[in-house]
């Protein structure tokens, strides 16, 4: 692990340029190309803001605009998406968030590099050469923080020793037990948008903000954020509705703070001009027709979550017919009859 934070980093996966060891972080959140990735309006709305508040107890936190909605949140906010006034590393160029790379809008930016590193190839697909995480102190610290507040024994202080070195290195306030247990945060809790089923009585709203943490902390960061969910017992959130950035009609729109349109979205003829242009229905498509929040599978049949079954995974034929004994998980029918 080379260039990895050997401060922050306990064990990761060592890229080379001249060994020829690449990932596609950079590729994949970048390009047209590679998939599309876009980050969700839910996690966007867990960021708190920087002065600790949160975000969704602000009036109208629902259909703020995007510069608005990205400014003045928690810093790692910027080092999850693009956000207005984004650049690459090494670049002074403000790019805005580009909806041919990112189906959401809220455009990954987290392992992306700078773009004259590797030879000035980590653009191409398969070319990215920052070591990636496999394991990092924060990771163990919001564990230290969880297992002690699953348990009933967390202290104010465990949360100083945990939880508020992230936060302090993030540049966040420190989170506060009492204020969080007396004050759960409805967002969090609720079924539309969080974990319905947190309930450790008198130690529910620090639960919560720990699961926050850990949310944003680790994300883009493998599939820790799937094994959280089946741990938690939250398969719910997988049916949560996957909406992106919030438009409130055609017309132009200003994504990097400059006061200048980055987009423009229409409805009848093509506008003139040289700024991007998406046709609502046809380019991008919006949860209410033509305003709401951009709806990247609006004609996809989604499979609901089975509680009954969904948190294990099937037991693999070949396992099941080396042994006639081991029984097939609830829920999933191999076709075998022992």
């Amino acid at each position: 692990q080379e260039n990895a934070d050997k401060g922050e980093y306990m064990l990761a996966i060592n890229f080379d340029f001249g060994l020829e060891i690449f990932n596609n972080s950079t590729a994949y959140s970048i390009l047209q190309t590679q998939g599309r990735p876009g980050m969700t309006k839910k996690i966007v709305d867990s960021y708190l803001m920087a002065d600790g508040t949160r975000f969704t107890d602000q009036a109208g936190w629902q259909t703020k605009q995007f510069v608005e909605e990205v400014t003045g949140r928690d810093p790692r906010l910027a080092q999850t998406i693009r956000t207005a006034g984004y650049h690459r590393i090494g670049q002074t160029k403000v790019l805005a968030p580009d909806f041919a790379a990112s189906i959401t809008g809220f455009q990954p930016v987290k392992f992306v590099m700078d773009p004259t590193a590797g030879n000035n190839g980590v653009d191409r697909p398969g070319r990215s050469i920052n070591d990636l995480p496999v394991i990092r102190y924060a990771e163990v610290l919001l564990n230290y923080a969880e297992a002690k507040a699953e348990l009933g024994t967390l202290t104010q202080e465990d949360l100083n020793v945990s939880i508020n070195m992230i936060r302090k290195r993030a540049g966040m306030p420190d989170l506060n037990m009492d204020a969080a247990n007396a004050n759960p945060d409805w967002y969090l809790e609720s079924k539309e948008y969080g974990y319905a089923n947190v309930d450790k009585g008198a130690n529910k709203g620090v639960i919560l903000e720990i699961r926050r943490e850990r949310t944003i902390e680790l994300a883009q960061e493998g599939y820790i954020r799937w094994y959280d969910l089946m741990r938690w017992k939250e398969g719910n959130c997988v049916d949560q509705d996957i909406h992106g950035m919030y438009f409130p009609g055609p017309g132009s729109y200003d994504l990097t703070g400059d006061g200048k349109p980055d987009v423009v979205l229409y409805t009848d003829a093509k506008p003139e001009g040289s700024v991007t242009a998406y046709k609502i229905g046809t380019d991008i498509y919006l949860s209410d027709g033509e305003s709401g929040y951009v709806n990247p599978h609006r004609d996809t049949q989604r499979t609901k979550f089975n509680e009954e079954r969904d948190y294990l995974y099937p037991i693999p034929i070949n396992d099941r017919s080396l042994n006639n004994n081991l029984a097939q998980n609830p829920g999933w029918d191999d076709g075998l009859d022992f």
